[in-house]
């Protein structure tokens, strides 16, 4: 399995994972340019994306989630309207597609329906969660000792608060339908990663709150405090392309 995180941001965010001629787009809220240009460098076409995931509704996530057929397009049931029973992907369960078995994971965001993902091919399995105020103890059963780990970072607290955001603003992303912190997505990690993860990339690292450096920091100052060595922790950009897996380099 190889993954590429073309974008991840509040500016807009898509995911790629591919493996055995199948490939899962997840969400899309970059323009159809970005992702043919994105997609082009690594090798990839945009016949290489069987199936489409929106995780949310909201704009970086769907804002061209509508130049892909209908019918490759996914999601839970309150994200896209009229969305038929088939596209529907159900929180806790299990579907196959193509090479992939893809369990949904109910997250909690200010969103309509918002989900996440453990996604497995052959023995790897991958975690594709953002947009998340907090990680329910549901949730954290699927999430152990998984090969990789793609995991919102989206803010330093301090930082957060020294913003000129208004302190609704401020509040919406502190609570628990907003967005994780470098502290507690570090710690969260703490307890998730196993003998089997390779790479963790943190996501959705907010642009006025938070830094590549700060969230590295802060990951490795609590993996010492936890006495937790694992130094493969990549930061997604917003701009370039982070990759991971099974690809050549």
């Amino acid at each position: 399995m190889e993954f590429h995180v073309l974008a991840s941001g509040s500016k807009g965010n898509a995911t790629f994972i591919y493996d055995q001629q199948c490939g899962i787009l997840i969400d899309c809220g970059i323009t159809r340019k970005q992702l043919l240009f994105k997609l082009n460098q690594l090798g990839f076409q945009q016949e290489d994306i069987t199936y489409v995931f929106l995780t949310h509704d909201h704009y970086d996530h769907n804002k061209n989630i509508h130049i892909f057929d209908a019918g490759k397009v996914y999601s839970a049931k309150k994200n896209i309207q009229d969305l038929d029973e088939y596209h529907t992907l159900v929180p806790y369960t299990h579907r196959q597609f193509g090479v992939f078995d893809v369990l949904t994971l109910r997250t909690s965001h200010d969103a309509s329906d918002p989900i996440g993902f453990v996604i497995s091919s052959g023995n790897e399995k991958l975690l594709y969660m953002t947009d998340t105020g907090y990680v329910s103890q549901k949730n954290r059963q699927y999430m152990k000792n998984l090969d990789y780990y793609i995991i919102e970072s989206n803010h330093d607290i301090e930082m957060l608060m020294a913003t000129k955001r208004p302190m609704f603003l401020k509040n919406r992303i502190l609570n628990d339908m907003g967005h994780l912190n470098n502290e507690y997505s570090a710690h969260l990690m703490c307890e998730m990663i196993g003998e089997n993860t390779k790479e963790i990339v943190l996501a959705h690292l907010s642009q006025e709150a938070n830094t590549k450096e700060i969230a590295l920091a802060t990951y490795q100052r609590i993996f010492n405090e936890e006495q937790i060595v694992f130094s493969n922790i990549k930061v997604a950009s917003q701009i370039d392309v982070v990759s991971g897996g099974n690809y050549e380099n």
